[in-house]
């Protein structure tokens, strides 16, 4: 009975419904990086949990989607999940899997890595994927124990900011009220990390395991870096310093390798 949702929608209708902006109370925010008197922080917007389930029930149907966990791969004490989620088609009569995972969190390690996982699947499906092209915003912070915590004023700004780009025209979404402004704001050498990880791509090289990186640089700049092996420690936020690029190009495409970095 719930497949009858789906097929009155074509694959163009879901996959909009899917991409879709969420309201602001449906996205949280994350600090991935902070300044040296770590009174200041890079605040990176996510979609919660929740709200994708909700998301995936109102578009395809709660009997449509569903998902398996299963651990990834473990270096030293750390340890990753895979979540697979799946959608009905009913023009193939068949489930579609698209994967993605997620390395347990320092907090409640299992189910962070779980949940984690399950938000970057939903991505691969486009649910949430318009975030990655958003700007962090520097917000002043609180540290409690290891964590840092978003004073509640500056919460009401990153909520007014964020609606109000998802309520521009359409297409606007991804230009974000750029914050590079506002980075320029605080001196370059009061951040200790020379770019930030926007998105990684595993990818299989003639040498074996690597990676395709997309960083931001401290002033804005995206760039684009080979990794020719695989380091499970490099996810979405992940500030890295002291990095080495070199440039190359291959039939008029353009890109750089990474020859060394250290996880900031």
């Amino acid at each position: 009975m719930g497949r009858g949702i789906i097929m009155s929608k074509t694959y163009e209708e879901i996959m909009a419904a899917f991409a879709a902006p969420f309201s602001a109370g449906d996205v949280d925010w994350r600090i991935t990086s902070t300044t040296k008197e770590k009174d200041r922080g890079l605040a990176v917007p996510y979609v919660k949990s929740r709200a994708i389930q909700t998301r995936l029930d109102e578009v395809v149907g709660p009997y449509n989607w569903r998902t398996n966990y299963t651990p990834w791969h473990s270096v030293g004490q750390t340890a990753s999940q895979l979540c697979g989620l799946a959608v009905y088609c009913e023009e193939r009569k068949e489930w579609i899997q698209k994967c993605d995972g997620a390395e347990n969190t320092d907090y409640e390690p299992v189910k962070g890595g779980i949940s984690d996982s399950f938000k970057r699947a939903a991505v691969v499906w486009g649910i949430g994927r318009y975030l990655y092209g958003i700007d962090g915003i520097w917000v002043d912070i609180e540290q409690k124990g290891k964590s840092y915590v978003i004073p509640n004023r500056e919460l009401k700004r990153l909520a007014e900011t964020y609606q109000k780009a998802v309520n521009a025209p359409p297409g606007n979404v991804s230009l974000f009220p750029s914050n590079r402004t506002e980075q320029a704001s605080i001196p370059l050498e009061h951040l200790h990390y020379d770019y930030s990880i926007s998105s990684v791509e595993p990818r299989q090289f003639a040498s074996g395991n690597g990676m395709v990186l997309r960083l931001q640089s401290v002033d804005g700049k995206s760039v684009e870096a080979f990794l020719q092996q695989a380091d499970n420690s490099l996810t979405h936020g992940v500030c890295l310093k002291n990095v080495k690029l070199t440039p190359f190009e291959s039939g008029g495409y353009r890109s750089h390798i990474i020859d060394g970095y250290e996880v900031a």
